[in-house]
């Protein structure tokens, strides 16, 4: 297929209800790899919720229709594999792109034979797409199956985002949470979505608070803080607001922080590529020798 060009699948398979689909590449210095992503979406080109973006840190959908296989090696690099059980997904989802992504400062123009292959429940091969014009770009939409008049269908796409899985997974609307674990967020800076601090908790809850406990005799009470029932222990000491307990009423529990996908992860390698030399054509044919002086 060539980039914007559909197919329906029905015409090409009787058996394409369920199909697998392989991207594929290949790297000459084996420094270089990528990884694939899944994104469901519903109505306004827009995923349901976080569980409908599948990648290395989601790899299988809640009721099964995605599944990511991981990679196996081939004969010029390594192919990322990819189950969809088109008959049984949800009405609701009206396009499934398939897309890839590279990490750190790792580009697709770096990469050889990028391609697309689906194939239907028994293996055979449906159709293929290969991207020939990757540059600058760190993450790529190959292809996405839309329902159309009540069966499914293939586009090609081939369109390259600069900004990685995290400016893909948030173009079709996703919250991605990219902070490192246990970091603390700078002076002054934006804490984000799900942070537990005392600033989000009164932009939050309005009045939400923590209560610090109190030692009944000043044990562990810093020098001049009275102890007592109605001590109060400043922020810099119990970490959060304080306020006095009241006795016989329970106080507001801090709800736990939003968890947001992180596409964090670690580089791997993939095989060197071996170029194979003239004499390894698979063209040529052992030849029968024989003596010159014979001719």
């Amino acid at each position: 297929m060539v980039k914007g060009a559909n197919t329906g699948l029905a015409v090409l398979s009787e058996d394409a209800e369920s199909v697998r689909v392989g991207l594929s590449w290949s790297s000459e210095e084996g420094d270089g790899d990528a990884d694939v992503s899944v994104l469901l979406l519903g109505d306004g080109g827009k995923v349901r919720g976080d569980a409908d973006f599948l990648f290395y840190n989601n790899p299988v959908a809640a009721d099964g229709t995605v599944q990511l296989l991981g990679k196996t090696p081939t004969d010029s690099g390594s192919e990322d594999r990819i189950s969809l059980d088109l008959h049984t997904m949800a009405p609701d989802v009206e396009r499934v792109v398939v897309a890839a992504s590279r990490y750190d400062d790792a580009r697709f123009g770096d990469l050889n034979g990028l391609r697309l292959t689906v194939a239907d429940r028994t293996g055979e091969d449906l159709l293929g797409f290969s991207i020939e014009d990757a540059s600058t770009e760190s993450a790529f939409v190959f292809g996405e199956f839309y329902r159309r008049g009540g069966e499914w269908k293939f586009r090609a796409v081939g369109q390259g985002y600069e900004t990685g899985l995290a400016g893909l997974a948030t173009d079709f609307g996703i919250d991605v949470d990219d902070a490192e674990p246990g970091a603390e967020p700078e002076p002054g800076a934006d804490a984000g979505p799900g942070a537990d601090t005392a600033a989000d908790a009164a932009a939050g809850a309005g009045e939400r608070q923590s209560v610090a406990p109190v030692a009944p005799s000043g044990e562990g009470v810093p020098a001049g803080i009275a102890a007592g029932p109605s001590a109060v222990i400043p922020a810099q000491v119990a970490g959060e607001i304080a306020v006095p307990a009241e006795p016989g009423k329970e106080q507001p529990v801090a709800p736990p922080p939003v968890r947001r996908p992180r596409t964090a992860k670690k580089k791997v390698t993939i095989p060197k590529v071996t170029k194979k030399s003239l004499a390894e054509n698979e063209s040529w044919r052992p030849a029968r020798l024989f003596p010159v002086p014979s001719l």
